[in-house]
């Protein structure tokens, strides 16, 4: 009804309030307010977006628009988009660039805009995993033309689904105007529409989110301090000018260079209490692939399952589609490496007790 939508107008007050932006479009996801930021830009068949490997989001938001998935390799301490891979990926069809800050970890913005400056690339934040991040004392979400927010069950604050697109540019916030939802637009467009309940949750608990925030960078760090002395597992750098939500806490294993089994290890963790870790970041042996990144997937690199990978697509684009081992060498190293927990959704003693089985499993291979 009425008062359901006045409830969502609401909320974009609420977070425009917060983070001061031009504007604010409250949706059902953060997929699907990166796929709005796309069409706002105007992306198009034939064109290309550079985005992370080690996530599908921003490579699927792309495939939406029909356009091009180009992956960057990732920086190996920090497993965020590297800025040298993305100037390497930059053509006359490069439309925009999606930087994922990776479990709550603000990509380098300071390289990153620069390139964007230079080349005239709007430049889309995957702000999923990163609500009240900073870098040198400012938001994520504020760097670049657009931020997609997430409000999903894994998220430190959830309403089960939902979520919001801020939008930093004028020229794009006018653009964005004929995205209105439950009406009939201007242009073709999407609907992305958040409902009155998950916005009264997000409202709800919205003065809370700073401390959900805090708390789970105050947990992360029991984890961190359970590697005290270990030299093969080494946790994502966190450089000193940003500070990290850790929606996830991850740490890259190299007990394979010091004779160590990453299965053993995984078996002698889970022994020791610690069940909640995963060995690496993409579900393992998923589609029958080892441990990967996105572009490894069928949904991206299969032409049955894709048409921008199929001969059909050529007649738009001036070269084959196609995303071959060693693509981002990088990523392909991390990923299979990658030790990783959520923090969001658990609670405090459980964190407190899995930090204790690392440590134990950690001395246990050290002695």
């Amino acid at each position: 009804d009425s008062r359901s939508e006045d409830i969502v107008k609401d909320l974009e007050s609420v977070i425009a309030k917060e983070f001061q932006t031009e504007k604010v479009i409250c949706t059902n996801s953060a997929m699907g307010s990166l796929h709005l930021a796309l069409q706002t830009i105007g992306v198009g068949p034939g064109d290309e977006v550079i985005v992370d490997p080690i996530v599908v989001f921003g490579g699927m938001a792309a495939m939406y628009q029909n356009a091009v998935p180009v992956f960057a390799d990732i920086d190996l301490e920090t497993y965020n988009i590297d800025p040298k891979s993305i100037s390497e990926r930059i053509t006359p069809r490069t439309k925009a660039i999606v930087c994922t800050h990776h479990f709550g970890n603000i990509c380098d913005m300071k390289s990153i805009l620069l390139l964007a400056k230079q080349y005239h690339i709007p430049v889309i934040e995957d702000c999923a995993h990163s609500l009240y991040a900073t870098q040198n004392g400012k938001f994520a979400g504020l760097f670049g033309d657009f931020a997609a927010f997430s409000f999903n069950h894994r998220k430190q604050l959830s309403t089960g689904q939902g979520g919001f697109l801020l939008i930093n540019s004028k020229d794009y916030a006018e653009k964005s105007k004929d995205k209105g939802f439950g009406r009939v637009p201007a242009r073709l467009t999407w609907n992305y529409a958040m409902s009155g309940i998950v916005a009264a949750m997000a409202i709800a608990q919205w003065d809370n989110a700073k401390d959900y925030v805090q708390k789970d960078n105050e947990l992360a760090a029991l984890y961190t301090e359970s590697l005290e002395g270990c030299d093969w597992l080494s946790p994502q750098k966190i450089p000193k000018e940003n500070w990290s939500t850790y929606h996830i806490w991850a740490a890259t294993f190299t007990g394979d260079k010091h004779g160590i089994s990453y299965d053993k290890f995984m078996r002698e963790l889970k022994k020791n209490g610690a069940d909640y870790f995963l060995p690496s970041f993409m579900p393992h042996g998923a589609f029958d692939l080892e441990p990967s990144p996105a572009y490894r997937y069928p949904v991206f690199s299969e032409p049955n399952v894709n048409w921008i990978a199929s001969s059909t697509y050529q007649s738009l684009y001036d070269r084959k589609v196609d995303y071959p081992k060693g693509l981002c060498p990088n990523a392909e190293y991390v990923i299979p490496r990658m030790l990783n927990t959520t923090i969001s959704p658990i609670e405090n003693e459980r964190v407190e007790n899995y930090a204790k089985g690392l440590r134990k499993t950690i001395k246990h291979f050290m002695n």
